[in-house]
């Protein structure tokens, strides 16, 4: 997310949904198969009135693997990635549709809750689902308002991170260290209570120089998806 956004993540995940064939035309552009499990998914969701623009799925990729090479330097395991790393899927609606129709109370939320549940309409994704770790970036955002966080085994992020990724939105650390902390969120870690060096607080803004402490590796390695990192992706 951007600087001047506050990043919350005491992520509220989408109730699970009932399963969906895989290759339907629900997702036009996405893989037509689903993936390896114990792997992290991650998508594009690209808005009706959002043109195709390949520095998305290529730049969301390489925060990807840049983020699970951080992950192996720090624990010595890391999180395996798919080839393609994106998926890109065609969104049923506008961005504006995405950015005004709400979903909670928050506002902050709608976005990426209504990305959230389209792609586990289309994908029959459940949250959280033991099956992959998913990470959801979406073109649109309601500037000023929209966010993204982590938590539960999902990663959902408004159009400020997708831009970012894309080369849009200035120094690519940013954009690292950002996904890093949404993906410890996911991960299973809280946010620390003050900013202490690691990527789960403020200092994920100074990447590449945090660093997760032995109580957070502790709690990724012994948590609920630590079952999904290993030495050899």
């Amino acid at each position: 997310m951007s600087s001047h956004f506050p990043r919350r993540t005491a992520l509220r995940l989408a109730g699970t949904v009932p399963a969906v064939a895989l290759g339907s035309v629900a997702f036009a552009d996405a893989a037509q198969a689903a993936p390896p499990t114990g792997t992290v998914r991650v998508y594009w969701l690209r808005p009706t009135d959002v043109p195709y623009d390949q520095r998305y799925p290529d730049g969301i990729t390489a925060v990807m693997r840049e983020s699970q090479r951080y992950y192996r330097q720090e624990l010595g395991v890391t999180f395996t990635l798919n080839d393609p790393v994106v998926e890109v899927v065609a969104g049923d609606h506008d961005a504006s549709w995405y950015e005004n129709t709400p979903n909670g109370g928050d506002r902050y939320w709608w976005v990426v809750f209504n990305m959230q549940q389209e792609l586990m309409a289309k994908l029959g994704l459940n949250a959280p689902d033991r099956r992959w770790i998913n990470v959801g970036e979406i073109s649109a955002e309601k500037e000023g308002v929209s966010g993204g966080g982590g938590g539960g085994g999902w990663v959902i992020l408004s159009g400020h991170d997708a831009d970012g990724a894309a080369g849009l939105g200035g120094d690519m650390n940013r954009w690292y260290g950002g996904m890093v902390h949404e993906l410890g969120h996911a991960l299973g870690l809280p946010d620390s209570t003050y900013t202490d060096g690691t990527p789960m607080s403020a200092s994920f803004y100074s990447y590449p120089n945090c660093h997760f402490n032995d109580q957070q590796k502790n709690g990724i390695l012994n948590g609920p998806y630590g079952d999904f990192l290993s030495s050899t992706p």
